[in-house]
């Protein structure tokens, strides 16, 4: 009875103490702040979507103090001092990082630590960046146009936006106009002069005239909100900032109703980026992955019947994630890099279900599946672990690509992508089987001959290995078919477009090599002995040529197609 009563007060103890060092974040509310929109980029986005973007130029893929990217963005507005030397701009790259820490730690032995943890995460503090033993080295990584002027441009652009100026001009959130969402919405910088003192805003020499078209009441309104949360936060009183927040939100949204976009859409948004744009949907998919492998290689039909079952779920997750996206974005979500990768996993998908259904009786149950569920966890995994480089931010369509033939174009070149990609795995799975003494097998009428087998209950031995060779080929066609249309049709938007077919461009030249390979893998089957190691080798080496195109080209080699 006395040790129960010991642990009630200990935990009462620890309690108290814990409510008496709750952080200054940890009691502010901003969950009203999902419903108010900011213009920024040619759309209307949350207030926690835009500032996780404009965060992410500034720390890039890190949380600043695990702090919460809409908290740290008021943080940085409001307290700009607390920031001064705190590490919070983001320096990619360990090339670009080394030199930094090297000759901070030769003139401040002390700063070795933290430099270990800079080199880590890649953060530090402007202070640091502005000594004058570092300015040298940062000139003469930005003099470097090929290795490292990229990440210098990167800095200095954090630099600027981490300034409380720019910050408050970018927070354009209050709606403008009758009807036309595209013009220019006021920033708060615009309206909170309203609130102050007449006598400073005459000294300053600064406009405060009322915003045409909106009630000059409202906006008076409005803007003593803002400066009761502005002084709100300075003192660190939660619930003054609480109460603010609400009555921003609440005003904002009553200014221009006729403009303001949905507030289910603004808190959907915000709901999609705060659970990381869904793309931990991988584990499901890895999940199946090694279910569906236990039910091939052990024959194991239980275990292949629940990674078809996890498969499914898995795809549906990515299809409401992929979904959710077009409907915040009102577009088909096919724009950007990140949307690339995501949405070719999709296609994928499709094509895997497609093809269980109609494999369903025959061996090649479950193949399609698992390289489909293995095309989709790297897809994902990509996704989750580089933000930086698959940036996964909303943004408007591209001008050029608002042309119906160039928007199929880019559907089916990444479809046959991800077939690719697929195919791969197979082929991968077949030169297992020839490491392990494997028979040189292969199916006898190309990919149709999985269609011949029958079920897969007996799955071993050259039966096993003429499966995967057969399901390699059935992939490979379907996406050397998918590859030349996608290929034409671009030739038709370049022509229409730039006044020729073919530019030699980067991307063009090896988006034909990929082709290419896959060309010879069709006439070299015909011609060699042992079809099935060449089809694997070939269709391992032709996925290469394709990421390589994907990656590089789209990062490194500038071109007409590329983000570089």
């Amino acid at each position: 009875m006395i040790l129960l009563v010991l642990r009630i007060l200990v935990l009462l103890t620890l309690t108290c103490v814990a409510r008496g060092g709750e952080t200054f974040e940890s009691q502010i509310d901003l969950t009203p702040l999902d419903s108010v929109a900011v213009q920024t980029e040619g759309r209307l986005k949350s207030f926690s979507s835009f500032a996780q973007g404009q965060m992410g130029f500034i720390s890039g893929p890190r949380a600043v103090n695990g702090q919460a990217p809409a908290f740290t963005y008021l943080d940085m507005l409001m307290r700009p001092d607390a920031y001064a030397d705190a590490d919070v701009i983001f320096v990619k790259g360990t090339t670009v990082r080394a030199p930094i820490a090297d000759v901070l730690v030769r003139s401040d032995s002390s700063l070795a630590s933290r430099m270990d943890t800079f080199m880590s995460t890649g953060l530090i503090s402007e202070s640091l960046l502005v000594r004058p033993e570092v300015e040298p080295v940062l000139d003469a990584m930005q003099a470097d146009l090929l290795r490292t002027a990229k990440a210098m441009d990167a800095v200095r652009g954090a630099r600027t936006v981490m300034r409380p100026e720019f910050l408050l001009d970018r927070l354009r959130i209050v709606p403008v106009g009758a009807g036309d969402t595209q013009q220019r919405w006021s920033s708060m910088r615009e309206i909170m002069m309203l609130a102050a003192d007449p006598a400073a805003v005459q000294a300053a020499g600064v406009a405060a005239d009322p915003i045409a078209g909106i009630d000059q009441v409202k906006q008076r309104q409005c803007a003593a909100i803002w400066k009761s949360l502005v002084e709100g936060w300075t003192r660190g009183d939660a619930a003054a900032v609480n109460q603010a927040v609400a009555a921003l939100a609440a005003s904002l949204r009553s200014m221009n109703p006729a403009v303001y976009p949905d507030a289910n859409r603004l808190q959907w948004e915000s709901w999609y980026f705060a659970n990381g744009n869904l793309v931990r949907v991988w584990l499901v998919f890895a999940l199946s992955v090694v279910l569906l492998l236990l039910g091939i290689v052990y024959r194991w039909k239980p275990a292949r019947l629940a990674g078809l079952s996890i498969f499914a779920i898995a795809f549906i997750l990515q299809s409401a994630a992929l979904g959710l996206r077009w409907w915040i974005s009102s577009r088909w979500p096919n724009s950007n890099m990140f949307e690339a990768v995501t949405t070719a996993a999709w296609f994928g998908g499709c094509a895997a279900l497609l093809l269980e259904i109609l494999f369903r009786k025959r061996a090649a149950a479950g193949m399609f599946a698992l390289a489909s569920g293995f095309a989709s966890a790297i897809a994902l995994m990509a996704a989750h672990f580089l933000p930086v480089q698959l940036n996964p931010q909303i943004s408007n369509m591209m001008p050029v690509l608002h042309d119906v033939w160039l928007y199929i174009h880019t559907n089916v070149i990444i479809f046959s992508y991800c077939l690719i990609f697929m195919a791969a795995v197979s082929a991968v799975l077949y030169l297992v089987y020839r490491l392990f003494g494997g028979k040189p097998v292969f199916a006898r009428v190309g990919g149709g001959a999985v269609l011949a087998i029958g079920d897969g209950t007996a799955l071993r031995g050259e039966k096993l290995g003429e499966v995967l060779d057969g399901v390699t080929m059935l992939l490979m066609k379907l996406s050397f078919v998918l590859l030349w249309t996608g290929i034409v049709m671009g030739a038709i938007w370049a022509d229409h477009s730039w006044g020729r077919p073919w530019g030699w461009d980067p991307k063009e030249v090896f988006a034909l090599n990929t082709f290419v390979v896959f060309a010879l893998l069709v006439h070299v089957r015909y011609k060699v002995k042992d079809k099935g190691l060449w089809t694997a080798l070939l269709a391992v080496t032709g996925a290469g040529v394709m990421l390589f195109n994907w990656i590089v080209i789209n990062f490194i080699i500038t071109g007409l197609h590329s983000y570089a």
